[in-house]
């Protein structure tokens, strides 16, 4: 059963729609106002995530991203950007690399969680919802070329 709810958890994106982004966002907001950042931080970071994956597997690049790192994500789609003027529609390559730096600093903020509590949470809570603006733009573009 547990497994089960898992994989349903990483399927999220392929189902996403601007109501789900929208409940989404409303919990972000309740927890950052109740003073849970970093749970507000967490959830934040998951749903940009969800959103990049949303938009890379809406390039055609793949049609799961089970396994791949965020990182090998925003590189793939990096890449793609390149090739694919469609794909440079939705997003800029120029959003693209606000976002590989935002994921370089959540890693660094991950790895400094294990040993203790970090200093820096409300400042890359900041910078999260910048992300999600950015990353929400795009999956807009996405929602209305359906």
């Amino acid at each position: 059963m547990k497994k089960r709810l898992l994989s349903l958890a990483g399927v999220f994106y392929l189902y996403m729609t601007q109501k789900k982004v929208t409940a989404e966002l409303k919990k972000i907001e309740t927890a950052s106002k109740k003073g849970f950042v970093l749970e507000a931080l967490l959830a934040n970071y998951h749903l940009n995530v969800d959103l990049l994956k949303l938009i890379y597997t809406r390039s055609g690049l793949s049609e799961s991203t089970d396994g791949k790192k965020v990182k090998a994500v925003i590189n793939e789609l990096s890449a793609e950007i390149d090739k694919n003027t469609k794909l440079k529609t939705v997003i800029s390559k120029k959003n693209l690399k606000v976002v590989k730096v935002w994921a370089s600093k959540m890693d660094a903020f991950f790895k400094a969680l294990k040993h203790k509590h970090p200093e820096n949470t409300k400042s890359l809570f900041t910078e999260s919802q910048k992300i999600f603006a950015v990353l929400n733009i795009s999956a807009h573009k996405i929602f209305i070329q359906k």
